[in-house]
């Protein structure tokens, strides 16, 4: 996950929109950095066959920070829309206050407040106000068929090497 963003840092959806490490986010992954990535440390890049990484400004400078001291890096990470944040639609850059407000003045959600994940989000990745059951279930269904893709190409990766005879680790930003 991505360091702190001036939207992350005070509770606002961020999913399609770039937004840049805050000072503070930058510090939080350069800190998690020198904590977990090295020689014999938990993220040993000798040992990474592959990074993927969301192709968002902020998952790209996380990435780049994260593996700043590691040699032979480059070549191994891949930009991949398949782990591309969730589109918020109208509510992307709100706060829940904001989007239950926003609602209510539309008349939606009189019976009990909105969530995000029963009522998804207006303008968002295939929602439709008429069928918002259905569309919660095929973005569910893309969500997860965009997992399942990555889930292949990592068992396809590690796969003829289970018992060890070459590191093939992998890191997800």
């Amino acid at each position: 996950m991505p360091g702190e963003t001036e939207w992350t840092k005070n509770g606002r959806y961020t999913g399609i929109t770039d937004i840049e490490l805050t000072p503070a986010g930058i510090n939080q992954v350069t800190a998690t950095g020198t904590q977990l990535v090295g020689p014999g440390k938990l993220i040993d890049p000798a040992m990474i066959a592959r990074v993927w990484v969301s192709p968002r400004k902020r998952a790209q400078h996380t990435c780049q920070l994260i593996f700043s001291g590691a040699e032979d890096i480059a070549d191994k990470i891949t930009l991949t829309e398949d782990i591309a944040e969730w589109d918020y639609g109208d509510y992307e850059g709100l706060v829940v206050g904001e989007i239950r407000a926003r609602r209510k003045e539309k008349g939606l959600d009189g019976e009990r407040e909105w969530s995000i994940w029963r009522d998804g989000c207006e303008g968002g990745e295939y929602f439709s106000p008429m069928l918002c059951r259905e569309a919660i279930l095929r973005l569910a269904g893309q969500v997860i068929q965009r997992l399942d893709r990555l889930v292949a190409q990592i068992r396809e990766m590690q796969a003829p090497y289970m018992h060890g005879e070459k590191p093939v680790d992998v890191v997800v930003v």
